[in-house]
Order: C-alpha cells, then sequence, then structure tokens
C-alpha cells in the first residue's frame, strides 16, 4: 500500500509538472508538443487512478480521453494554421494592386484620373469587407456578436437585396428575381436589420457569382408556423457532396471559388444568433439553394 501511495504521489507531482509544460508549449504554439505533453499527463493521471481502483479500467479510461483531446488539439491546431494561411492569402492580392497602381500612378506612369483609381478602391473596399468579416468572426467566437432587434419587413429585405445586386446580376448575364408565396406584406421577422442584410446580400452575391451567364438566381419567402423562410437559389454548376457537407465551416470554398471563404460561416453564426435555422442543398449540375428559417416578431 506504501509503495502504491508514494507512486501515486510520484505521478502526481508529474503530471503537476507537466501541465505547467503543456500551458508553456500552448501558448507559444507548439501545438504537437502540447499534444505529447497531454498525453503524458493523462496517463499519469490515469497511473493514479488505476493504483487507488486496483484496476486497469482507470488507465483505458484516461487513454481514450487522451486520445480525444489530442485529436482536438490537433485539429485546432490546423484550423489556427489555415486561417493565418488564408487570410494572408485574401490580403495579399489587393494590396498587391493597391501597391502596383498607386506606383505606377506616382510614376508617371498612368494618370491619376477615376479610371486608374478605380481598381485601388475596388481593392480597398475588398479589404474593407475582410476585415468585417473578421469583427464579425471574433464576436461570435468570443460570444459577443450583439443583435439590434427590432421588427424586419421581410418583403423590403428582398427588394433591398434585389435592388443592391441587380447591375451585378446585369453585368454577369444573371436574371434575378422574386416570388412569393401569397401577396405581401409578409409576417415581418424578429431581427437585427443590418445583419440581416448583409447575410441575404452575401448570399445573393456568391449566386450570382456561381451562376453562368443566361442563368438565374431566385428570392423567394414564404411563412411557416411562427416562422418565415426566405431561399437564394441559383442555376449555377452546384457543389460537390464533400464540400457542400462542411460548407458552414470556415475558410471552405469549392475550388476556384472567389472570396474568403467566411461568407457562408458568419451567416450561420449570424442566423444562429436569432434563433433560426440555415440549411443549403447542392449538387453537381443541380444548382444550390440556401434556406432561412427565421422567428417572426
Amino acid at each position: 500500500m506504501r509503495v502504491a501511495a508514494f507512486a501515486g504521489l510520484a505521478w502526481l507531482a508529474l503530471t503537476v509538472l507537466l501541465a505547467t509544460f503543456v500551458g508553456a508549449a500552448a501558448a507559444h504554439g507548439h501545438g504537437w508538443y502540447a499534444a505529447l505533453l497531454i498525453l503524458l499527463l493523462l496517463v499519469g493521471m490515469a497511473a493514479v487512478s488505476g493504483g487507488r481502483r486496483g484496476r486497469g479500467w482507470g488507465v483505458r479510461q484516461r487513454l481514450g480521453e487522451l486520445s480525444e483531446a489530442a485529436r482536438r488539439l490537433e485539429a485546432t491546431d490546423a484550423r489556427r494554421r489555415t486561417f493565418l494561411a488564408e487570410l494572408a492569402h485574401e490580403l495579399r492580392t489587393p494590396l498587391a494592386v493597391v501597391r502596383a497602381q498607386t506606383e505606377a500612378i506616382a510614376d508617371g506612369v498612368y494618370p491619376g484620373d477615376a479610371e486608374h483609381l478605380a481598381p485601388v478602391l475596388e481593392a480597398t473596399s475588398s479589404m474593407e469587407a475582410l476585415v468585417a468579416d473578421l469583427r464579425t468572426l471574433a464576436e461570435s467566437e468570443a460570444g459577443a456578436l450583439t443583435l439590434d432587434r427590432a421588427p424586419v419587413a421581410v418583403d423590403e429585405l428582398l427588394v433591398d437585396a434585389a435592388a443592391a445586386h441587380q447591375g451585378e446580376a446585369a453585368t454577369a448575364g444573371v436574371r434575378l428575381e422574386m416570388e412569393r408565396s401569397e401577396p405581401p406584406p409578409l409576417p415581418a421577422i424578429d431581427g437585427d436589420a443590418v445583419r440581416l442584410r448583409r447575410v441575404l446580400g452575401n448570399l445573393v452575391a456568391n449566386a450570382i457569382a456561381h451562376t453562368p451567364r443566361g442563368g438565374a438566381v431566385t428570392l423567394r419567402a414564404a411563412p411557416e408556423g411562427g416562422r418565415v423562410t426566405i431561399s437564394v437559389s441559383d442555376t449555377g454548376a452546384g457543389m460537390e457532396p464533400e464540400i457542400a457537407e462542411h460548407a458552414f465551416e470556415r475558410f471552405v470554398k469549392a475550388p476556384g471559388s472567389r472570396g474568403s471563404g467566411l461568407g457562408l460561416s458568419i451567416a450561420k453564426d449570424i442566423v444562429d444568433a436569432h434563433g433560426g435555422e440555415i440549411r443549403l442543398e447542392s449538387s453537381p449540375g443541380a444548382g444550390t439553394t440556401v434556406r432561412l428559417s427565421l422567428p417572426v416578431a
């Protein structure tokens, strides 16, 4: 008994030391090192548990917990690296445009007129949108995504989204249409009008970008019990199942897709904050439909 107790105390001291190293490793971004230390930490906990119980069940249980913790840590570390790489990529392109264009104007290669300043304005708008996405992402991750709730007229929401993207659709050769299941007005929804306009605008812009010339993007709205369902459908190429399954995750986007890969993820965060639901239906060659279900006011 004394030997077992001594071994247990020794393992306890070791686990405390390892826990200190885990915190230091994680703070310095050494995910794999931290995972290894967690492994040793949980083995130590298992040994103490096994010594107390006199059975191997405690060891097996702790090892199972260890395996799951290591997997979660590895996934978190991978997402962090992907986030930083994607963020650097998304900033690099507009910054390169701004630098090249302003240097050419400064050197007298281009005149400083509206035509040659337009790419600079477009690039800065792109960066501004990315910064806004990152701010919303940070608020959501911190649980600080606030909503300025008030009754929101669904008909106005659809009309505004269509009007804001009508020029973009015309340039792309895409028809932008609206359909209602019944005459207006539809029931108002309880939500933040600014954030909901952003969600709907992002969905419409995505649909236009992925619809070939001659295709159509359709906005629909219908009441369903105590909710209103809003959908955005396109006649584009659709998504492969492995992409559609993870469409609402951070930085997930189809090959060749423009944008940061944050739009759908942020849309889900905003819809979830409203107590609503967002679903995506897509298959190759059959287009994509995104549906929002939001509570009425």
